[in-house]
């Protein structure tokens, strides 16, 4: 196992990277969703977009500079990696009886326009003002007063880009009014906000600095980040496929959602090997969150009505009440019997020699772990009894092969990052770029 010094952060860190990568993914997710409320029409990315700006002006308060640029660069890698993930996944050859449903084409057909219109946005409006306003020593990022000015202008701006890059090529139907509607509500929120914020400083309370406690090694490792930021994506692509059906030839069909499992486990295993038994429960309790954060988000975005001419609510609200407590369940089997037993076997006689083996020992217990709950919970109810036997057998053989095929890459990953990490993950405190207000 190999660890870096503690650094002086906060242990938010981690958990606010997961949060702006989820909130990003779920405006890609809910990017044409229109809600109807009171006479009123407006996007659910006017909702969104304000939760993005929360996210990066709690990130000015409690980050280093360098921190901050981190959880941009990982936001930004977030938005490629996840696009090109499902633009993959949705144009392999399809099973599923979902392909011509208005619902479905609105959600995925337009995924490269969602892209560049949710990266561009995030570009201009938080990437760039921060690459050129912002330094280790400048007044935006120590004055709290220019920071809100600069996550004001910026969510306004995020908001703004994005629904004209979305909507007003085709002319959306009444899209005057919806984009009057949506500003006003984001302009709400993020005044609200920084009202909030700024009322928040006057206390003298909120002045008083907790005492900061010791943190585990793991957590001031940048590459232990940008694997859990890896696992994240690889986790909310499989939420977005989910109950999606590919057909391949001689008959086979295998759920989408079963595709890239393999990689997130291979992560799971590479930061057991490289940072401990606790690196790896502590990234089960990442991934948790965030889909839990994802899936929360998502339902709650979907159940207001929308207009007749965009609804999308059927292909949303028939699966979501029922997948949360079943991914739940999932990940927890999958990550902490990965992690469990990737652990006993680094103490037990062979183990603890063969690193192959007791990798792909690891992965085999809890790939056959989540094929139960993939054939008792997840596919049961979904499709006919015969089908979710062949979806969970076909799942669990591609898995178990892809993890046996790719082990030999595995281990020279991970000899790779082990010489990265005891070469360049030496940690010293940024006493300098800590400007808490």
């Amino acid at each position: 196992m190999i660890l870096s010094n503690p650094a002086v952060q906060p242990r938010s860190y981690l958990i606010l990277t997961a949060a702006m990568m989820t909130s990003l993914i779920l405006l890609i997710n809910t990017s044409f969703k229109i809600i109807v409320f009171q006479g009123m029409m407006f996007t659910a990315s006017s909702v969104i977009c304000p939760l993005v700006a929360c996210l990066y002006l709690v990130v000015l308060r409690e980050c280093t500079f360098k921190q901050q640029r981190q959880v941009l660069n990982q936001s930004l890698l977030a938005l490629y990696l996840f696009s090109i993930g499902i633009y993959l996944l949705v144009n392999l050859p399809s099973a599923d009886y979902v392909r011509d449903n208005l619902a479905y084409q609105i959600v995925f057909e337009d995924i490269p326009k969602k892209f560049f219109a949710a990266t561009l946005a995030f570009g201009l409006s938080f990437y760039l003002p921060h690459l050129l306003c912002c330094s280790r020593q400048s007044e935006v990022i120590t004055s709290p007063r220019k920071r809100v000015l600069l996550v004001l202008f910026g969510g306004l701006g995020f908001f703004t880009i994005d629904f004209l890059l979305l909507f007003s090529e085709p002319h959306v139907q009444n899209f005057n009014p919806i984009y009057i509607d949506s500003l006003m509500i984001a302009a709400g929120i993020m005044f609200s906000v920084s009202i909030l914020y700024l009322a928040c400083l006057l206390n003298k309370w909120a002045k008083i600095r907790a005492r900061r406690s010791s943190i585990p090694d793991f957590l001031s490792a940048p590459l232990y980040h940008y694997l859990v930021g890896f696992s994240v994506i690889i986790i909310l692509i499989c939420l977005a496929c989910e109950y999606r059906l590919i057909s391949f030839s001689h008959g086979w069909t295998l759920a989408a959602c079963s595709i890239l499992v393999p990689p997130g486990l291979i992560a799971a295993s590479l930061i057991g090997e490289l940072y401990g038994y606790k690196a790896n429960l502590y990234l089960m309790v990442v991934l948790m969150l965030s889909q839990l954060m994802f899936n929360l988000l998502l339902m709650v975005t979907m159940m207001p009505p929308s207009p007749n001419f965009f609804d999308i609510n059927p292909f949303y609200l028939f699966i979501m009440p029922r997948r949360i407590p079943v991914l739940i369940l999932a990940l927890f089997v999958l990550y902490a019997c990965n992690a469990l037993v990737l652990e006993y076997l680094k103490n037990s006689r062979y183990g603890s020699v063969y690193r192959g083996l007791r990798i792909f020992m690891a992965n085999l217990s809890a790939l056959s772990l989540l094929f139960l709950v993939n054939y008792q919970l997840l596919f049961s109810g979904i499709y006919p009894h015969e089908q979710a036997l062949e979806l969970a057998v076909t799942s669990w053989v591609y898995q178990v092969a892809f993890i046996l095929v790719s082990l030999p890459l595995v281990l020279r990953l991970y000899s790779l990052l082990g010489s990265y990490v005891s070469n360049n993950e030496v940690v010293t405190p940024d006493y300098d770029n800590v400007h808490r207000a």
